[in-house]
């Protein structure tokens, strides 16, 4: 058995849950890697931006015994491949409407963080009648200045050592696939329409929306997540004291989040 096999084994033991199914779905002219567990209605999870489905193991075991949970990696992250080179939220959101038809699945919930939050909000307002439910962690409507400033700062050279780090957990291509992914959210800071909703277009989410933000998130300050709020008509906001950039990945918060949502998911709140 190689290390990575080894790797993995070890955090399906820790976290006590195996995949019961992983494969390739050919989506708009990509391969989207996937992973499925459990048994119930279907749950969408979607990570952040530079990371992988790996994100989302501490929260597979709790969310996996009430749903079936679709984990997926976007275009270019993880095991799933982006030819072009090019990625926008816009697409990201048609490539996971593609991978829900290719598994058959109709109508579907869903939690997405940071780019995985702004997939959703584009899937949303696209078709407003299959997301039954969604929780959106640290995502954004539009990028703002902070933002941007982080974009452009953001390089294969300049990226601190603990975010190299962890793109190395998630990126099996290494140096030469987080190179590709920084270009593209460096990229990013040029951006004025991938990201651009106005309230009359967030007025066209009809699911239920739970918005989950932190306090203190350096990507996109508190008047975003209030302005997302006032706009989508079924919203709930939830700020997290204190919380950066995805509070709910600190031990802190991930007990109260899993429960949470799982109320949010069941219609309780």
């Amino acid at each position: 058995m190689n290390r990575a096999a080894i790797i993995a084994v070890f955090i399906c033991l820790h976290y006590g849950v195996f995949a019961q199914k992983q494969n390739h779905a050919q989506v708009n002219g990509v391969e989207i890697y996937y992973e499925i567990y459990g048994k119930g209605d279907p749950l969408v999870l979607l990570h952040s931006f530079t990371s992988s489905h790996k994100l989302w193991e501490p929260f597979i075991e709790r969310l996996s015994k009430n749903h079936k949970l679709i984990v997926p990696d976007l275009r270019g992250h993880g095991k799933s491949t982006n030819p072009e080179n090019v990625f926008t939220h816009s697409t990201s959101a048609k490539d996971i409407y593609g991978l829900m038809d290719a598994l058959e699945i109709k109508k579907f919930k869903a939690i997405g963080a940071s780019s995985g939050g702004m997939t959703l909000i584009h899937m949303a307002t696209m078709d407003s009648t299959r997301i039954e439910a969604m929780i959106l962690v640290g995502a954004t409507s539009r990028f703002g200045v902070p933002c941007r400033e982080i974009m452009r700062n953001s390089t294969f050279e300049t990226v601190p050592e603990d975010w190299m780090l962890d793109m190395r957990n998630h990126q099996p291509g290494g140096d030469e696939q987080i190179k590709k992914l920084l270009q593209q959210f460096n990229g990013m800071q040029h951006s004025y329409d991938d990201m651009n909703f106005t309230a009359p277009y967030l007025s066209q989410i009809k699911c239920p929306t739970l918005i989950v933000h932190g306090e203190l998130d350096e990507f996109f300050p508190l008047e975003i997540p209030f302005e997302m709020s006032r706009a989508i008509p079924k919203s709930s906001l939830w700020i997290i004291p204190n919380g950066g950039h995805l509070p709910i990945w600190d031990e802190r918060w991930a007990d109260t989040f899993l429960k949470t949502a799982e109320s949010f998911l069941k219609g309780e709140l």
